[in-house]
């Protein structure tokens, strides 16, 4: 799992294995304790791929959200 902190906002990513080869990382965004934004992509990697897609995700995550003020 990656959380980044931009500005009064929290957002977390994780990636979640599939058995068909591929993952699924999940991005969330709180603002406090409320979840104001929630966001997921299907992805085919390898399992030490992961990290990097949680990362990659948060940071599109925290642009999507920063642009959207």
């Amino acid at each position: 799992m990656v959380t980044l902190k931009r500005g009064g906002f929290r957002i977390e990513a994780a990636a979640v294995p599939e058995p068909d080869g591929f993952c699924c990382v999940t991005g969330e965004v709180f603002e406090g304790p409320r979840m104001v934004r929630g966001y997921y992509r299907r992805l085919r990697l390898p399992s030490d791929g992961y990290r990097e897609a949680e990362r990659q995700v948060a940071l599109d995550l925290a642009r999507m959200t920063s642009e959207s003020e």
